[in-house]
């Protein structure tokens, strides 16, 4: 660098200062996109970059509804354990969360999704437990909302939708609802995340679990969810050697880190990806 400097006569004189050289200008290097939701493309929250921060978790029925009954269990007070261990653990994870209800009262279908979108909730996870009249009935599916595409999936969605309360006038507006739902991408690869997690954490207790997969059904309680939202139906209270470990607090506790496992795997998903080297 020159500059005049003073020579004390008067006189000024050019001072020369070596900089050490400067390398090429190096852009940043761009971000991959995150990875492709599991039909292939990218949905809308992930063309837009969006994350997630707030969980909702809903632990279904309550008070005068106590759901499933099964051998020594209820479905309501199963789910409400549950519920509470996955938030000590999201809690833990720096995750924030919102829970439905703490106690065993009782809560309207559609007041669960609007407590959902009134916390600004940006996931959303009904746990329940499943029933059957055959007591052979056994294993773990998770749904996401849509139209029923088997019986069995609308029965589920039968016996859980039967404390709605809703009128026949609420038809055209629900299955408005259903057909525009915009977060079906997000909500099916999170219903994927819950059940293959749930399958693997629960085999080394229950070695005969059965994988009865991801469906999809009307669930009065995810319509009109503002987010990727499901339903978790953890095992079958009706049958007698689920009953017995859901009965237990280790195997309630393996069902909760299953559902943290799942959440935080999806929540990664949304996640830009590592930037790759510029070339």
């Amino acid at each position: 660098m020159k500059g005049p400097v003073s020579t004390g006569t008067g006189e000024l004189k050019a001072k020369v200062v070596d900089l050490p050289p400067v390398g090429p200008v190096v852009p940043p290097a761009p971000m991959a996109p995150p990875p492709k939701n599991l039909n292939g493309g990218f949905s809308i929250a992930r063309q837009l970059g969006l994350g997630i921060s707030r969980v909702v978790i809903d632990a279904g029925h309550g008070g005068h509804d106590p759901g499933a009954l099964g051998k020594g269990v209820t479905e309501a007070e199963l789910v409400l354990d549950v519920a509470l261990r996955l938030e000590t653990l999201l809690q833990n994870a720096g995750v924030e969360v919102v829970l439905t209800r703490r106690t065993d009262e009782f809560l309207q279908l559609q007041e669960r999704t609007a407590i959902a979108n009134r916390e600004g909730a940006d996931l959303f996870l009904s746990i329940h437990a499943n029933a059957s009249a055959n007591a052979q009935a056994r294993g773990i599916e998770t749904y996401f909302l849509n139209f029923a595409n088997t019986m069995s999936a609308a029965a589920v969605a039968a016996r859980e939708n039967a404390a709605s309360g809703q009128a026949m006038g609420a038809l055209p507006d629900i299955v408005k609802s259903i057909a525009l739902n915009n977060k079906l991408d997000e909500s099916r690869d999170f219903a994927t995340q819950v059940q293959k997690a749930m399958v693997e954490r629960l085999r080394p207790t229950n070695r005969t679990v059965k994988d009865l997969g991801v469906k999809q059904a009307p669930f009065v309680v995810l319509i009109g969810a503002a987010m990727p939202s499901v339903l978790a139906e953890i095992s079958f209270v009706t049958n007698a050697q689920e009953a017995r470990l859901l009965k237990g607090g280790p195997y309630r506790q393996r069902i909760a880190d299953a559902l943290f496992a799942a959440i935080r795997k999806y929540q990664g998903s949304l996640r830009t990806a590592t930037a790759v080297a510029h070339q």
